[in-house]
């Protein structure tokens, strides 16, 4: 199996279906999943219905996954939405468990008698000893606006919160793997923070974008 991308450093892109490519690969310290919601984005967004920041992701990132695939994972992260909230809890119940929620500064507004769409949550599921991090990292809330991307993915997620889960999940020099890479967010912050990481992302247009994110000069800023 070849990769689409390979850094010879320990960073990998598949391009495929995730549920071919797994069985065919080993095992690894973390998965951060990222995938399609179950949100129907045109439906209860009231007078913002139309704006293209929601149109956009139809069909793509909406339409829902089998959380099936995190019994193949002992310690990971999953996104989703309120709607299969329950369903991926269920998956980590078994285990040290926590919701984290990724809290956005600058939500859109909309209109139909609801609440403000300002939250995502993040599952995580580790086994004992399987936690790390410094005090600062292990907050629930994580505040950060939407937008300021790096490509022209529509659900990138800040390089920010995926660094912050690479922290809590991983040691420098351990694995990650994401079945739903997108634009390679993760393999940026994986790349940056010394962890090794495995990108598997179904659409060639991403799996692009990502290997020309890795092929750029990356350098470590401190504040």
């Amino acid at each position: 199996m070849k990769p689409y991308y390979d850094d010879g450093n320990g960073i990998v892109i598949y391009h495929g279906d995730c549920r071919e490519i797994l069985p065919q690969l080993g095992t690894f310290d973390l998965a951060i999943l990222d995938p399609p919601y179950l949100l129907p984005v045109m439906k209860g967004a009231g007078c913002f219905g139309g704006r293209a920041s929601l149109t956009g992701t139809q069909g793509f990132t909406d339409m829902g996954f089998s959380s099936d695939i995190l019994k193949q994972f002992t310690n990971w992260f999953c996104f989703c939405s309120r709607h299969n909230l329950t369903d991926v809890l269920g998956r980590a119940s078994d285990s040290k468990w926590a919701l984290l929620h990724w809290c956005k500064t600058n939500p859109v507004p909309t209109c139909n008698n609801t609440y403000l769409s300002d939250v995502e949550f993040i599952v995580h599921r580790w086994t004992t000893g399987r936690l790390f991090g410094e005090f600062k990292d292990k907050s629930l809330f994580f505040l950060h606006p939407v937008g300021d991307k790096d490509t022209s993915h529509p659900n990138e997620k800040p390089m920010k919160l995926i660094t912050k889960l690479i922290t809590l999940g991983t040691q420098p020099g351990e694995s990650i793997i994401d079945c739903y890479a997108g634009s390679c967010t993760t393999a940026v912050a994986a790349r940056l923070e010394g962890r090794r990481a495995t990108m598997i992302e179904i659409s060639e247009r991403y799996c692009e974008i990502g290997a020309n994110r890795l092929r750029q000069n990356v350098f470590q800023f401190t504040e």
